[in-house]
C-alpha cells in the first residue's frame, strides 16, 4: 500500500517538475496566438475572446506573468488552462500536449504509452484510407457510393469525412493492409478491426460488406469505426448481421465517452452560444454538417452515458435533443431524456465542473428523422431547434398523453 502511495506522490511531483520546465520552454503569446489574433498593447496582448462572442476584444495575454484573462467572461489562467479550455481536456492531456511541443521528457510509463497508442492510430487511419479508397476507387464500393449518393450525402461530404466500404471475404482487409503497409493482424484486433478465428488460426475482417463511418475523439484522432449494412445486403456468412456494428472496447475506444463529429463540431458549438444538438445516429449528424448546422453531435444510440454529457459540456452549457419521433423512437428519445435529466444534478461533480444550463427537445415532423427534415427543409429544422421545448415541459406533456384516453396509448393503459 505504502508503495503505491509513494508511486502516485513521485508521479504527482514529477508532474510538476514538467510542468515547470514546459512554462520556461513555452512562450505563452506563441501558444494562444496559435488560436487568437493577437495585437500588441503595451506590455500585454489583446484580442477576441475565444470562449464567448463578442466584437471589442476583452481577452489580455501578459507575457511577464504567463498568463491570461478575458474581461469580458471572466476566464483566465496560464498556458495549461489556456490549452484545458481551448481542447476541452483535463491537466494530464494538456501537460502531453504542451510537453511535446517544449520538448519535455514525461515518465517512462507515459512515454511507452504514447507510442503505442500512437502507433495503433496510425493502424486506424491505415484501415480508414483502405476503405476509404475502396469507396471511391473501386468497382467494388460503387454500390455503396451509389448508396450514398441517393441518400443526399455529396462528393465533398464522403471526402472530408473520409467515408468507406469494406468490401466482401474474410480477411481482404486484414492481407491488404499486411501487404501493403505491413500492419499485423495481432494490431487490427487490437483496434478491433480483426477477431481471432475460434480455432486460433488467423484471423477475419470485423467490418464486411459496410459502409464505413470513421470515428474521431475530439482532437481529431481516430477511435473507431461505424459499419452499415446496405438495405440489400445479404448475411455476411457468420450469422450475426446487425444493420449497425461499431467497434468494440479498444485502448483507443470507448462508445459511452465517444460522440461522432465531436471534433468538428466543438468550436461551432461554442460559436452558437454554447449550444449542442444532440442526433442518434452516423447520417444525422452527418447530414447536418453538410447542410452547415456544424454543431450537432450524435451519441450513437439513443441512452446518453454519463461520459458522454460530461465530453459535451466541455464545450456546451446548452443541449437540445433531436432524437426519431416515431412511434417506436418517441419512446427511445423519453428514454434519453430521462437519462440526461438523471445526470444533470451529477454534472457539477464531473471532471470539467460546468453544469448545463438548458436542456431540450426538439419535436420533429411527421415522425421524420433528423436527415430527412435536414435534407428536405433545412429552414424547418433550424426553426425546430430554436423552439425545441425545455426538457420538463417535455416530460409532462409526454406523461400526459399517455393517459390520454383520447390518444391509442392511453386507451391501452
Amino acid at each position: 500500500m505504502f508503495g503505491s502511495v509513494g508511486e502516485a506522490e513521485r508521479r504527482v511531483s514529477l508532474a510538476v517538475g514538467v510542468a515547470a520546465e514546459v512554462k520556461s520552454r513555452l512562450n505563452i503569446v506563441d501558444v494562444v496566438g496559435e488560436t487568437v489574433s493577437l495585437r500588441k498593447a503595451g506590455a500585454t496582448f489583446k484580442g477576441l475572446c475565444p470562449f464567448h462572442g463578442e466584437k471589442t476584444p476583452s481577452f489580455v495575454v501578459t507575457p511577464s506573468r504567463d498568463s491570461w484573462h478575458c474581461f469580458g467572461c471572466g476566464l483566465g489562467g496560464d498556458v495549461f488552462s489556456f490549452v484545458m479550455q481551448r481542447d476541452g481536456v483535463p491537466f494530464p492531456e494538456a501537460l502531453k500536449q504542451l510537453a511535446a511541443r517544449a520538448g519535455a521528457e514525461l515518465d517512462e510509463r507515459s512515454r511507452r504509452d504514447d507510442v503505442r497508442k500512437a502507433r495503433l492510430r496510425e493502424v486506424m487511419e491505415g484501415a480508414i484510407a483502405f476503405y476509404h479508397a475502396v469507396l471511391t476507387k473501386s468497382k467494388a464500393g460503387q454500390p455503396a457510393l451509389d448508396y450514398l449518393r441517393g441518400r443526399g450525402f455529396t462528393d465533398a461530404t464522403i471526402e472530408t469525412f473520409q467515408l468507406g466500404w469494406a468490401p466482401g471475404g474474410w480477411d481482404t482487409m486484414g492481407r491488404q493492409l499486411n501487404e501493403r503497409r505491413h500492419i499485423r493482424p495481432e494490431e487490427l484486433a487490437e483496434v478491433g478491426l480483426a477477431t481471432a478465428r475460434q480455432n486460433g488460426r488467423g484471423f477475419y475482417d470485423r467490418f464486411r460488406s459496410r459502409v464505413i463511418f470513421p470515428i474521431r475523439d475530439q482532437n481529431g484522432a481516430p477511435t473507431g469505426l461505424g459499419g452499415r449494412i446496405l438495405d440489400t445486403a445479404a448475411d455476411d456468412g457468420d450469422g450475426y448481421n446487425p444493420k449497425y456494428l461499431n467497434s468494440p472496447a479498444t485502448p483507443l475506444f470507448d462508445k459511452s465517452r465517444t460522440l461522432y463529429l465531436i471534433d468538428k463540431a466543438k468550436g461551432p458549438i461554442r460559436r452558437a452560444g454554447q449550444q449542442a444538438v444532440i442526433v442518434e445516429g452516423y447520417t444525422d449528424a452527418l447530414m447536418a454538417h453538410q447542410a452547415g448546422f456544424d454543431n450537432v453531435v450524435a451519441s450513437l444510440g439513443t441512452a446518453l452515458t454519463p461520459g458522454q454529457v460530461a465530453l459535451l459540456t466541455r464545450y456546451a452549457k446548452r443541449i437540445a435533443l433531436a432524437y426519431d419521433v416515431d412511434p417506436a423512437g418517441e419512446k427511445a428519445g423519453t428514454f434519453g431524456v430521462q437519462a440526461l435529466e438523471g445526470l444533470i444534478g451529477q454534472l457539477a461533480g464531473s471532471e470539467t465542473g460546468v453544469e448545463l444550463d438548458e436542456v431540450r427537445v426538439v419535436r420533429l415532423p411527421d415522425g421524420k428523422d433528423p436527415d430527412e427534415v435536414v435534407r428536405e427543409t433545412p429552414d424547418r429544422w433550424r426553426e425546430e431547434v430554436r423552439t425545441a421545448e425545455p426538457i420538463v415541459d417535455y416530460l409532462v406533456d409526454f406523461q400526459a398523453r399517455q393517459f390520454d384516453l383520447k390518444t391509442p396509448g392511453g386507451k391501452a393503459r
